[in-house]
């Protein structure tokens, strides 16, 4: 489900893209908005109806997916749930702020240490950002639980390319910025590969190390 959200992601970033290519500059604006828009909207749709299906409709299939891949690590919760919620609360706050202080800091690192923003952001920042995640991934791989391993791994991207990307055009509309879902032949071409790339190595439910390392070069690349 989650690499099947994800081109449809990649389907809105490529029709934005291709649409600004044949659309003439002076037009741009206000053409190009409505369709980012339109996307953004569809996309938004998309991952709701995923949490409903997730949390709703299949949340029995799901949980019993779960439990077979999880079976023999069961812990008993140490937290209540009122106390769950104000320690998610509190974290949020806090990394909100440390995230400000790290976007204005970022100037001055590319500056005396004459690294790129682009290099920073695309390649030291995730791998630093999700790295309790790269570490849970690994871990369950290890395990051979490879559908909790693949859903750790393309989780945060479905969540990243349906929900916080057009999130960010909806809310620029709504202050009145232009945002669009335009990020360049380049980009949309590298991200649009590389889901293709991981649909091809998991849609068998299969893997061994030949995959994992073409999935490596694959980054590399």
């Amino acid at each position: 489900v989650n690499i099947s959200m994800l081109l449809l992601s990649c389907l809105s970033f490529v029709i934005v893209t291709i649409f600004r290519s044949v659309t003439e500059r002076h037009s741009m604006e206000e053409s190009l908005l409505p369709v980012s828009r339109t996307c953004a909207l569809v996309m938004i749709s998309a991952y709701a109806a995923y949490i409903v299906f997730q949390l709703g409709t299949h949340r029995t299939v799901l949980a019993e997916e779960v439990h077979e891949e999880t079976e023999g690590d069961d812990e008993e919760p140490s937290l209540s749930l009122r106390t769950s919620m104000m320690l998610l609360f509190f974290t949020t706050v806090l990394v909100a702020c440390c995230s400000e202080m790290l976007v204005e800091a970022i100037r001055g690192v590319t500056e005396s240490a004459h690294m790129s923003q682009h290099f920073i952001g695309i390649v030291l920042l995730p791998i630093i950002g999700n790295a309790c995640e790269h570490a849970a991934a690994v871990r369950f791989a290890v395990r051979d639980k490879l559908g909790l391993s693949i859903g750790i791994a393309v989780g945060s991207s479905t969540q990243i390319s349906l929900f916080a990307v057009p999130f960010s055009v909806l809310a620029g509309w709504a202050m009145n910025r232009p945002m669009d879902l335009d990020y360049g032949a380049l980009n949309t071409s590298v991200m649009t590969v590389s889901v293709v790339v991981v649909l091809s190595m998991v849609v068998d439910g299969q893997s061994n190390w030949l995959q994992g390392y073409l999935l490596m070069c694959a980054y590399v690349v």
